[in-house]
């Protein structure tokens, strides 16, 4: 049967429960300046202990308890700090990062206040391994590396240039006699400079070879008039004899051609066929034989002056890393000296079903539990992941204002349970002078 020792133990769980609480305030407090931190919320619940006897029994409560800590996972605002390397996740996810020193255990962050070391790796604050998608790969996660780029991405494959032909332009005779690419020695030995003074629009782009060496590559378009229906242009795609080898400075050395065909509405008949496979580039500088494919699909022909409105190549050269820019879709691109962009790979994000079930082990990570479930590894700003914000941290939850609020009724729980012990003490000692 209940009785006032109860009491004794119900304000002992009231200082208990209430203390708790407290600390998971200060907790919330402290961490106010934590990159990606998410504040809790403190569940209290009843305590029983017994009931009293007769009709309509009610049963006695012993206090009140702490069942469970619950994190608020509430969107962080951001803050801007232009550094490539600092990423804020806007949506659901967290970074998968990975402990190679720990058998290569995974667990799971918000902040991404990533950073390189002197191998090339991609690691958080930790100094552990972000993990992700390398630039062209298939299968599943791997380490981020910089270093990857000079293996995937140093020779120019694909180029494609947009722009438009004047339609007004005079007709010109296309220069036949010219060495081809794998004779440079052979042909009439023709001048770059009479390619110009003949061609009615001409374009230049740099391309790189296996060893990241860099040759320039002019393309010259010759309007040949209407034929067949359509009105024709020859584009001719020479490099300079001195990057060849072989070859002469000065002269030209065709690699590739092709005849544009445009219809009377300004766009390309057959656009697929508009590509130049210029194949076995012997460069002169030992570098391995070049492949390159130049799309001039997206050209119109128009009443209206040629220009360029585009170039795009693939190939980066042997530049060096200088800084980095991340993509909401999670491309990590590294930024060159030579100024060319290269992508690294895309940074990976995990969600769950129940992210409150992660089980928090510091340092701002979490560790999947039997409660959260399996990891749905995904690329950012698909689906349910979220999208990424380059140059931002996602600044933390913590609300000091409503948490010092809670204090206040803490602290008038936690006062009041130690003055019910006190109270009870003085009603026991009444007891015992009874006797």
């Amino acid at each position: 049967m209940p009785s006032i020792i109860d009491g004794l133990f119900a304000g002992r769980a009231g200082i208990q429960s209430n203390g708790t609480a407290i600390s998971v305030l200060a907790d919330n407090i402290a961490n106010q300046n934590t990159i990606g931190f998410k504040q809790s919320r403190p569940d209290f619940v009843d305590l029983l202990a017994g009931s009293l006897s007769g009709a309509g029994a009610v049963s006695t409560g012993s206090g009140s308890s702490i069942i469970s800590t619950t994190p608020i996972l509430n969107q962080g605002t951001f803050e801007f700090t232009g550094r490539g390397l600092d990423i804020g996740i806007d949506g659901n996810g967290y970074f998968v990062v990975s402990d190679p020193g720990a058998g290569g255990s995974r667990f799971f962050t918000r902040a991404g206040n990533f950073q390189v070391d002197t191998d090339g790796n991609v690691l958080d604050q930790n100094g552990l391994q972000v993990l992700g998608f390398p630039a062209g790969a298939a299968g599943g996660l791997e380490p981020l590396n910089v270093n990857v780029r000079a293996q995937d991405s140093v020779e120019s494959d694909t180029i494609t240039i947009a722009g438009n032909l004047d339609a007004e332009s005079d007709v010109q005779t296309v220069i036949a006699d010219y060495p081809a690419a794998g004779t440079a020695t052979a042909g009439a030995g023709v001048q770059l400079s009479a390619f110009s003074a003949n061609a009615n629009f001409s374009t230049f782009v740099d391309v790189f070879d296996s060893l990241g060496g860099k040759h320039t590559v002019t393309t010259y378009f010759y309007n040949n008039g209407p034929g067949g229906g359509t009105n024709n242009w020859d584009v001719r795609t020479v490099v300079d004899g001195s990057d060849i080898a072989g070859g002469t400075a000065g002269e030209a050395i065709e690699i590739g051609n092709v005849t544009l065909q445009f219809g009377s509405n300004g766009t390309q008949a057959s656009p697929l066929d508009d590509i130049i496979n210029a194949n076995n580039i012997q460069w002169n500088n030992g570098s391995g034989a070049g492949n390159v494919a130049i799309n001039f699909s997206p050209f119109t022909q128009f009443a209206s002056a040629s220009n360029i409105q585009s170039i795009s190549q693939d190939g980066t050269g042997s530049g060096s890393v200088i800084g980095f820019n991340v993509e909401p879709d999670g491309t990590l691109f590294a930024q060159l000296d030579n100024g060319q962009t290269a992508s690294i790979g895309t940074v990976s994000l995990a969600i769950f079903a129940n992210a409150e079930g992660l089980s928090r082990v510091g340092n701002s990570l979490f560790a999947q539990t039997s409660r959260s479930g399996e990891p749905v590894i995904g690329t950012p700003n698909t689906g349910t992941f979220g999208s990424l914000e380059s140059g931002a941290l996602e600044l933390s939850t913590a609300d000091i204002a409503g948490d010092f609020i809670k204090l206040i009724s803490l602290q008038r729980g936690f006062q009041g349970s130690a003055r019910i012990i006190t109270n009870i003490d003085d009603l026991l000692n009444e007891i015992i002078n009874l006797a």
